[in-house]
């Protein structure tokens, strides 16, 4: 009996010690800063694809002999690029279709994009960490409007290239890593996003699919900066698999789950708006896909690539692209992705495989036209974009056919094929294209007389403003470009835990330069359980550029930041160990960001009004700043900080002049509404002179597939028949 109650009493104790480890393992634990907890998912080795396999030299090219009319001409061009320039005609007549073929690949191969992106992609700071304090100033930074310019800088560039083909393929692969503008507003984020998917148009679907998981705004649209080993986010990691490199249905979902894990360290700092990872969110552990165990991203790419499916995805994509709306024949499928794999995996190799396909020459009006061809192409052709002279009807008309650059509608980008023209969107596309492209010959003449060069004025007194105001200050005092209130508790005086939120933006201290950090003073004197801090600073990782601290002893994780915290007595109290580990330079600052926050007490009523409501929660701020003023032996009367803007107060009107008030908009960075859809690519407005004095019937050049006795000027007759939506 003895040795029963013995035996029971330890399965007793064991049974409790395994529901208290499995109670902790709820909440993220660290072991030296990394995650341990998350255990690799058995993966199963995928089936041989015998059926992708081709000898290359079996490849028939007779075809590819043939020389290219003019007719073959136009109609090569209008399927590698966007619409017909009629200098792009003649790069290819006369050729054999191999030789066409090799120009436009080795031309894209040496292409180096210079696309003049807008001023502010290098001289503006972030602001969208600062979202929540603009919302609650009813404030906003014109999000839409610093869009409008990378449209704008996109499709000048798209509609004056001289290497369409690069283009064709930028669209392409910016369809492929589809990101959605509007559902985060980092336009810093999606900036680099749309660089990246330039900058990797020409080179290697490896290095798109090694980079597409450091892309700051994949990240952030995917959800993979809430992400954590113990709890991983799985958006990025299905969608990389299902949507990005393999397709569906050839991986299983413990290959989802475990490359989830893997990544989980994977995001963003949120001042910046730019990748960086998080090693204590990541696992050590070593994690399977396919089968085959792998420790860093080197080891799963080598995976990757050598998965017997790999690059019958995007080969059927090309397929589609270039040649047909049907998948190919296994024939052509397998030379693709045996093409694909024997030239590592390089862009423009796997293009000229597509461009040799026989079918790619037999196929004709068997693609239909996105909006972005449908319009952009026509405005290419007819070096006309409409009586606007500028992007915007081109835009506006695209965009009303369903296709709106930057915000595709789902991580599966836009329509595709015959999707484009269901229910009313052939008609309305017919109409739209009527309407804008009319009337040519009448204000052609009228366009050219006004004509005006587009010009990005730089100068704005508010930054040479503050760029005085910086420069006249000394390295020991601290200057803040402008600060705003977050989150302020309403029960202030009775909450257990009271933070005020505060966003800093453009700090000058030290001889340095912070872009931007959160932090948020609080008390904790009514919780009576734990911690005990009183009053007390709260800042976590990723919310500071540079980063503000330099010891992360004692820190905690926030489950709803997925981030490490740190809070401390301050700035004084009964834990300010926490305080006292950082660096001197760091406890300098944080006490001088705290005597910054004389300026909203002393325009609370003006600038901060849910601070001036809030009688506790000013009342302890002000305490604070007495506090620290003592500890330092400061002057209480005397300020030692300078703040150069406040926010607008929607509430108040201003006297005009009065105060600086805090610009964030396009007019800082030379950019406003009325100009920042202006190009310089349609200024010549050659338009149909130039066609008709080239000798190329307008019904060869816009539908060379179809017969068509149509007079020179009747263009519209062309460009509203339904043929004219295929290539």
């Amino acid at each position: 009996m003895k040795v029963f109650y013995k035996i029971f009493t330890l399965l007793t104790i064991l049974l409790w010690n395994n529901l208290i480890l499995e109670k902790s393992y709820a909440k993220t634990t660290f072991k030296g800063g990394i995650i341990t907890q998350s255990k690799n998912l058995e993966t199963k080795k995928p089936k041989l694809r015998k059926d992708l396999k081709f000898d290359l030299d079996d490849f028939d090219i007779s075809h590819l002999n043939k020389i290219l009319s003019q007719k073959d001409s136009i109609r090569f061009e209008r399927r590698i690029g966007f619409g017909v320039p009629l200098e792009r005609i003649e790069l290819h007549t006369n050729k054999t279709r191999k030789q066409a073929v090799d120009d436009v690949v080795s031309n894209l191969k040496n292409y180096v994009d210079n696309i003049k992106w807008p001023y502010w992609t290098k001289n503006a700071i972030p602001t969208s960490f600062l979202q929540q304090g603009l919302k609650a100033q009813r404030m906003h930074c014109e999000e839409g409007a610093f869009l409008n310019s990378l449209k704008t800088a996109w499709l000048e560039k798209l509609s004056s290239s001289h290497t369409p083909q690069f283009e064709r393929l930028a669209i392409f692969w910016l369809n492929h890593f589809s990101v959605n503008f509007d559902m985060y507003k980092q336009k810093h984020a999606f900036f680099q996003h749309l660089k990246f998917i330039r900058q990797n148009a020409n080179k290697s679907y490896l290095g798109y699919l090694k980079g597409i998981l450091e892309d700051p705004a994949m990240i952030t649209y995917l959800n993979n900066e809430k992400s954590y080993a113990q709890n991983p986010n799985e958006n990025l990691a299905r969608e990389f698999l299902e949507l990005f490199s393999l397709g569906h249905g050839h991986y299983k979902e413990n290959d989802i789950k475990n490359l989830a894990k893997h990544i989980s360290g994977n995001s963003i700092n949120f001042v910046t708006e730019k990748f960086h990872k998080y090693n204590y969110k990541t696992s050590i552990r070593n994690y399977s896909a396919f089968g085959k165990k792998y420790k860093n991203d080197q080891e799963f790419f080598e995976l990757l690539k050598n998965h017997p499916s790999f690059g019958e995805f995007i080969a059927k994509k090309f397929y589609m692209e270039y040649v047909e709306l049907d998948e190919p024949s296994k024939e052509d499928l397998a030379y693709l992705v045996t093409y694909f794999k024997k030239s590592n995996f390089e862009i423009p190799e796997m293009l000229r495989a597509t461009l040799y396909l026989k079918k790619f020459w037999e196929k004709k009006l068997s693609l239909i036209k996105s909006p972005l061809e449908l319009f952009y192409g026509t405005a290419r052709t007819l070096n006309y974009s409409g009586s606007d002279n500028d992007h915007t009807s081109l835009l506006d008309n695209m965009e009303e056919s369903g296709q709106r650059l930057f915000n595709p509608p789902n991580i599966a980008g836009w329509p595709v094929g015959k999707e484009w023209l269901g229910g009313q969107k052939l008609e309305k596309r017919i109409n739209l294209l009527g309407e804008n492209f009319k009337n040519i010959p009448s204000t052609i003449a009228n366009l050219r007389n006004n004509a005006e060069e587009n010009t990005n004025e730089i100068k704005n007194f508010y930054n040479e403003n503050l760029e005085k105001f910086f420069s006249d200050t000394s390295k020991d005092q601290m200057a803040i470009e402008t600060i705003l209130l977050g989150y302020i508790p309403k029960d202030f005086a009775t909450k257990k835990f009271a933070n005020i939120r505060v966003y800093f933006y453009n700090i000058k201290f030290l001889g340095k330069k912070w872009k931007g950090l959160e932090l948020e003073f609080g008390t904790d004197k009514n919780n009576n359980k734990q911690y005990k801090e009183m009053n007390r600073i709260t800042f976590y990782d990723g919310f500071s550029s540079p980063q503000i601290i330099t010891n992360w002893k004692w820190s905690w994780f926030s489950d709803w930041r997925a981030t490490r915290g740190l809070s401390s007595s301050f700035p004084s109290g009964p834990k300010t160990e926490k305080f006292y580990n950082q660096s001197k330079e760091t406890q300098k600052l944080l006490y001088y960001l705290l005597l910054s926050m004389e300026h909203v007490l002393n325009k609370q009523k003006i600038f901060y009004n849910r601070l001036h409501e809030n009688n506790d929660a000013s009342l302890f701020l002000e305490e604070r700043v007495k506090e620290v003023k003592k500890l330092l032996k400061l002057d209480k009367k005397k300020v030692y900080t300078k703040l150069f803007s406040y926010p607008v107060n929607g509430y108040f009107t201003l006297e005009k002049g009065k105060y600086n008030l805090f610009n964030c908009g396009i007019s800082r960075y030379g950019l406003n509404f009325f100009n920042i859809f202006q190009s310089n690519t349609f200024k010549n407005f050659s338009g149909l002179y130039g066609i008709n004095s080239s000798g190329i019937g307008m019904a060869e050049l816009l539908i060379p597939d179809l017969n068509f006795s149509i007079e020179k000027d009747n263009y519209l007759e062309l460009l509203t028949h339904e043929g004219y939506q295929l290539k």
